[in-house]
């Protein structure tokens, strides 16, 4: 196997990095919602079904697929070494 930086490797690396960006930017939302949720609840007059957290499906997603993407190219890439 030659060593060195190839495109093949390359692309690995620019995909696990931006797989692991959008990990960390979906993490960061959930802990975003989480403290809304516990930190800051509903007011007591007003049922709390009033309010929706829409950011939790997307960040959800987020960590999800991210992950699963990070996981697989660096799987990849250690058995390129």
């Amino acid at each position: 196997m030659p060593e060195g930086l190839t495109a093949w490797r390359a692309y690995l690396y620019v995909v696990s990095f931006i797989a692991l960006i959008i990990v960390i930017a979906g993490s960061v939302n959930l802990i975003a919602v989480a403290i809304e949720v516990f930190a800051y609840p509903a007011p007591q007059p007003y049922p709390a079904s009033q309010y929706y957290y829409s950011d939790l499906p997307g960040s959800v997603a987020q960590v999800a697929v991210g992950f699963i993407v990070w996981a697989y190219h660096w799987r990849l890439l250690g058995k390129e070494r």
